[in-house]
């Protein structure tokens, strides 16, 4: 069961009436939200998104925004945006890597980031599974989104796009 409207896959030149590109701020294969672990997010529950199995465990900032809210020991941001979209970003790692020692950046302090500054990046071993979350909180009155890319570049490729409606 879904709460809220799914994003799906679709090739970026097959959306019509694109409106906004939302960066990425992972890099990693690109999946649907309905496949996360945790099922407040899999569910739609908080809103639409999507989750990246990452490459490394960091995280930049996808557009200028100002912070709401830290949390999740860090490895969670709210974001939002001028145009007033919520984001919400989180980054899934095991407990032992979520200490001190293993923080290499981090946002904290921070009122407002610009794109491309690292919200966190946490020395996690290649072999240990990260997934990276971009959930849109407030999209109840967007249109259609989507992921137009399997395999995103953090702060180069688009994430989500969203799209106008249209009646044809």
């Amino acid at each position: 069961m879904h709460l809220s409207q799914q994003i799906n896959y679709a090739p970026i030149a097959q959306i019509a009436n694109p409106i906004m590109h939302i960066a990425s701020p992972f890099t990693g294969k690109v999946h649907p939200a309905s496949q996360h672990p945790e099922a407040l997010f899999s569910s739609g529950m908080l809103g639409p998104g999507v989750c990246v199995k990452l490459n490394s465990a960091m995280m930049l900032a996808p557009c200028p925004a100002k912070v709401e809210k830290i949390s999740q020991h860090g490895c969670e941001f709210v974001l939002r945006t001028k145009s007033g979209l919520l984001l919400l970003l989180h980054l899934l790692i095991p407990a032992e890597y979520r200490r001190t020692e293993h923080l290499i950046q981090h946002s904290y302090g921070k009122k407002h980031v610009a794109m491309g500054d690292i919200l966190c990046y946490f020395d996690v071993p290649g072999d240990v599974d990260v997934l990276g979350t971009l959930l849109l909180l407030n999209a109840d009155k967007l249109g259609p989104c989507y992921y137009p890319l399997n395999q995103v570049t953090a702060g180069k490729d688009p994430l989500i796009t969203l799209s106008r409606a249209c009646n044809l």
